[in-house]
């Protein structure tokens, strides 16, 4: 009997104690589940803080770009009074120019014009029936001539524009030929090429070349 009690004794101990240290395991589970590990920010903060970097860096770099961009660059371009006296001398110069050139344009008007009166009396005396053999022959040679100097006329002038004149206009009539050059001035030595072209493309001599200069 006492061998019973002692066995059933022990037996209930034993059972206890597995009571409690299930129980103690089950709440140790139980409050480690509970329990959570914190949370490290530092981590989110310094990438936040690297984003918050960049994106002041890229603000600053965008400013300074339209910063840039509004700077008003210098003007090279002389102002005031010295604008104004060159406006106003290329303006006269331009009216010169203009009021030079309808000198000219006028000029080769009135030569084609007396040129071709000329002419015209000339073909009417050739073919007049009633004109004479002597007059016909006249009136035929100074055709040719004017035919040949109005020629000879357009080559000057074609020659001198080449030369880097503006414009000119030749009168050539008998032996001397009248060059009138669109310049303020012209050198010593300009006048004697031009001479020299002139006297060449007409066979006249230097001594009978006049070369005038008209703006």
């Amino acid at each position: 009997m006492s061998r019973r009690f002692v066995l059933l004794g022990l037996l209930t101990l034993l059972g206890i104690g597995l009571l409690v240290a299930g129980w103690r395991e089950g709440d140790l589970k139980e409050v480690t589940g509970r329990i959570k590990p914190p949370v490290d920010q530092t981590a989110p903060e310094k990438q936040g803080s690297g984003g918050s970097l960049s994106g002041e860096q890229g603000n600053t770099t965008e400013g300074m770009d339209k910063a840039s961009d509004e700077l008003v660059k210098p003007d090279n371009k002389p102002s005031g009074p010295a604008v104004q006296v060159q406006e106003k001398n290329n303006q006269q110069e331009a009216a010169a120019g203009v009021k030079g050139s309808g000198f000219f344009v006028e000029y080769r008007l009135e030569r084609e014009r007396s040129r071709g009166y000329q002419i015209q009396l000339l073909r009417e005396i050739i073919n007049n029936t009633n004109s004479d053999g002597e007059s016909r022959k006249k009136a035929q040679d100074q055709l040719y001539v004017i035919s040949n100097n109005l020629q000879k006329e357009l080559e000057v002038e074609s020659l001198i524009r080449a030369k880097g004149y503006q414009d000119a206009v030749v009168f050539l009539e008998g032996k001397t030929v009248t060059v009138v050059i669109q310049a303020k001035t012209l050198s010593q030595e300009d006048a004697i090429k031009i001479t020299d072209l002139v006297s060449r493309s007409t066979g006249v001599g230097a001594q009978s070349i006049v070369i005038i200069p008209k703006m």
